[in-house]
């Protein structure tokens, strides 16, 4: 065996045995770990390295190389350990000539990323996806750079290391950003919609790639459209931005204002009712018209037979339909509808329409188990089919919470279960009910004697 293949076998072997012997996290890589894997690499490929013994200081894997060489560990390491692209490789190649992390001294992206993994407690595929999308993090180093950045967010957002986290992955670039920027943007979000640090910390947890924006260019102008074009109070437009923070991210004249004006018409609304209708669901306005909005609403016309004022009423009443897909889940849902209760194209739609939130519904564990009850109470399918077609709202009561506490009730009372008292049991407001069977036990009672 020649001399080098042994030293890097030696190599491996010590790794090996430190690596046994620590409780190493699960996507951190130490000096020796990364020394390990680029043995196997090495050897895997049959390009051992004949360099003198003097060359190394303690193993080959931690002395300096030459420029090519380093270049090639790096781009190994960054491709096999974290899937780094070839063509972001490539990117990151081209720049070599004036810095870039592929020049780095071996073992220092290792290194980094150990860091990382470390101290926002990442698993292995957030250290990749990070990466993957953001090499360039690894030129930063983490306790000059890094360190400061992540504490100064945590200390101002008032962020345990789970949100921290959370902030981090879903905006890496934050990373790039520096507290001079970071600092006036928060305290200019915070008096523009008078948050306090509870609310600020609920508005950048949802949306962090707000830190990302400009104050002149995008969160001010947005701002300040949307107070004006739906004549919105301070609060109003605050509770619009937390629940959809996302909105701040969307071009006024691109996005924003074509998407009313779109609603607007399409919807046949006046000013009020829009007003309304995006207070009611602000992430209406993050849905793209062309592949969301457009279609759904043409979907729904279309199949439900609905001209536009129908469409117009169903869609305020239950705005969450955007939310779903037609193929996953409101075809489905119809489907299920027409074919299990029998119903004709124009029943269909009355149901439809006189219980939108029906398409919320899930069918496995909401319609059918609800068909089933008042089958049960009823004591035959068609009695109980007839009264849904007549009564399709009855659908949208709880059967933990109304439907079966109260039947078990009314049984116990000794009530005849028929038409009348299934629509008591599932309409009546709990004040109503008590009234209503403390007079039908007091009749039994009457008739009794």
């Amino acid at each position: 065996m020649e001399r080098s293949t042994r030293s890097y076998l030696h190599i491996a072997l010590i790794a090996s045995i430190f690596a046994a012997g620590s409780a190493f996290q699960q996507c951190c890589w130490s000096r020796t770990a990364s020394a390990l894997r680029w043995v196997g690499f090495r050897l895997q490929r049959g390009r051992h390295c004949r360099q003198d013994a003097s060359s190394f200081a303690f193993a080959p894997l931690l002395a300096r190389k030459s420029d090519a060489s380093t270049v090639a560990q790096n781009k190994e390491f960054l491709f096999e350990a974290l899937g780094v692209s070839e063509e972001k490789l490539t990117k990151l190649e081209t720049r070599t000539a004036r810095g870039s992390i592929l020049t780095l001294d071996g073992g220092i992206l290792e290194e980094r990323v150990d860091w990382l993994c470390k101290r926002l407690k990442l698993k292995s595929k957030d250290i990749k996806k990070i990466i993957q999308r953001h090499p360039d993090v690894l030129g930063r180093h983490p306790e000059s750079n890094l360190a400061p950045k992540l504490e100064f967010l945590q200390t101002r957002l008032h962020l345990d290391e789970k949100s921290l986290r959370k902030v981090i992955l879903r905006s890496p670039n934050l990373l790039f950003r520096g507290n001079e920027g970071l600092e006036p943007k928060l305290d200019w979000l915070q008096q523009r919609l008078f948050l306090d640090d509870k609310s600020l910390q609920k508005l950048i947890l949802g949306a962090p790639t707000l830190l990302q924006l400009s104050i002149e260019d995008n969160l001010e102008p947005t701002l300040n459209f949307l107070q004006e074009r739906l004549s919105l109070d301070d609060e109003s437009l605050l509770r619009i931005i937390l629940r959809s923070p996302g909105v701040l991210g969307l071009n006024v004249k691109e996005t924003l204002a074509p998407k009313l004006e779109y609603l607007e018409w399409k919807l046949l609304l006046d000013d009020e009712s829009l007003k309304k209708l995006v207070t009611a669901a602000p992430d209406i306005l993050c849905r793209s018209t062309d592949e969301n909005l457009q279609p759904k609403l043409n979907w729904i016309q279309e199949r439900l037979k609905l001209d536009d004022a129908s469409v117009s009423k169903m869609i305020q009443r239950q705005p969450q339909i955007f939310h779903y897909s037609i193929s996953d889940k409101l075809e489905p849902t119809l489907d299920w509808l027409q074919e299990r209760l029998d119903l004709t194209d124009d029943e269909l739609s009355y149901a439809v329409q006189t219980l939108p939130s029906i398409f919320g519904c899930s069918v496995e564990t909401n319609l059918e188990p609800t068909l089933f009850f008042y089958i049960n109470a009823l004591g035959g399918e068609g009695e109980a089919v007839l009264l849904l077609l007549q009564y399709p709202n009855l659908f949208g009561y709880s059967l933990e919470k109304r439907l079966r506490p109260r039947l078990a009730e009314a049984r116990t009372a000794g009530l005849d279960i028929d038409a009348g008292c299934i629509k008591r049991i599932a309409f009546y407001s709990e004040k109503k009910w008590r009234t209503s069977i403390d007079f039908q036990i007091k009749k039994l009672k009457m008739n009794a004697e």
